[in-house]
């Protein structure tokens, strides 16, 4: 799967500038999820990670190549959440190595890169509540005090994202990076993942024949690409 190799290049290019904290994953696995029952108000919450406007990133990018996410790690890139005592920049770059086999191919393959990257939404460590905006493709988070006090970190959020990713059968290993320094280029990152969500969106728009005016689509070239990209799917159907 060579769809999304230029936004992992692109994503390690911008890390690599940085000093990357490898996070200790050992007992990590036995914090609580919410799930969908967490709300927390202002006066339970200790800070929030891109609140009052400031940055609040997300991007995947899916491979089936060992070299890119050899095995389930989480890096850091600024302060740890117990080291944080107000609102602070956050992203966070999830690298997927994925069963090629299991993912399939044509309307199937889109679903499962969807069905994955909706994990998010069904996903709420204690402590850590996600505010997704779908429409602006920010993830702020609230992170509580109880939850600090308890022990909160992220090796506990990511060991909890590896879980809930692998829950599908076609996810075989994760690489996490969050990231709060305020010096990070977080416009880059957004604009790799709007690279990202475009090369899925021309996706669907293949997998369907929808029927459009490419010279007049902002994603003519994207979906060129796409198509190179994936000839052997379209050749197999």
């Amino acid at each position: 799967m060579k769809l999304y190799d230029e936004c992992l290049i692109g994503m390690e290019e911008l890390v690599a500038d940085f000093h990357m904290q490898p996070l200790d994953l050992t007992g990590a696995g036995n914090w609580k999820d919410l799930g969908n029952n967490q709300v927390l108000f202002a006066a339970d919450t200790a800070y929030e990670l891109g609140g009052k406007g400031l940055p609040a990133v997300s991007s995947i990018a899916l491979t089936d190549k060992e070299s890119f996410v050899p095995k389930d790690e989480v890096y850091l890139i600024g302060k740890d959440l117990p080291e944080l005592s107000s609102d602070s920049p956050i992203a966070r770059i999830a690298f997927l190595r994925v069963n090629e086999e299991e993912m399939g191919t044509g309307q199937k393959l889109y679903a499962m890169i969807r069905k994955i990257e909706y994990t998010r939404y069904h996903l709420s460590p204690e402590g850590y509540m996600l505010r997704i905006s779908a429409f602006s493709h920010r993830e702020a988070v609230r992170v509580g005090k109880e939850g600090l006090r308890k022990g909160l970190n992220f090796a506990k959020v990511g060991q909890s994202f590896i879980d809930a990713y692998k829950k599908n059968a076609s996810v075989e290993a994760v690489k996490l990076f969050f990231i709060t320094d305020p010096e990070f280029p977080y416009k880059k990152l957004e604009d790799i993942m709007e690279r990202s969500e475009q090369i899925t969106t021309a996706l669907d728009h293949l997998m369907k024949d929808v029927k459009m005016d490419c010279h007049t689509c902002s994603l003519k070239d994207v979906c060129e690409e796409v198509e190179e990209l994936t000839k052997k799917d379209f050749d197999q159907e």
